[in-house]
């Protein structure tokens, strides 16, 4: 039980966090591989300030890690992390599906009335 509320917990933040277009759009920068926090922000037009809140609310959702620079020990290289990006993937996969099947199922429903004989019962008689 403890795990499963953590997983919800950790899902929540994923999806606050994809909330925000900016966050998206620094996501999308670190496809192409680790960036320093100075290169992450470079085309935002926000404060240093800013920009690591926001590295704040993507590594608090296990979408992004920092991992030590190995130049020099000090500073940090962000990269993606893809596990909790998955685990919503499949949570969101699931639902659709759920939801389709559903739809589906209705669908038939509505046809199979909407093809039945009408009975003589259903109609008034003056």
């Amino acid at each position: 039980m403890v795990e499963l509320r953590k997983k919800e917990q950790i899902l929540d933040r994923v999806f606050a966090a994809l909330a925000d277009h900016s966050r998206r759009q620094m996501l999308i920068r670190l496809r192409k591989g680790s960036l320093s926090i100075s290169e992450l922000a470079e085309p935002f037009a926000m404060s240093f300030a800013g920009v690591a809140k926001h590295i704040e609310v993507l590594t608090d959702a296990e979408l992004v890690r920092k991992i030590r620079a190995p130049e020099d020990g000090r500073s940090f290289r962000l990269e993606l992390q893809n596990q909790t990006l998955l685990e919503a993937t499949n949570w969101i996969k699931y639902h659709q599906e759920f939801w389709t099947n559903k739809l589906a199922r209705l669908e038939n429903f509505l046809e199979e009335k909407e093809n039945e004989p009408k009975s003589s019962k259903s109609r008034k008689k003056n």
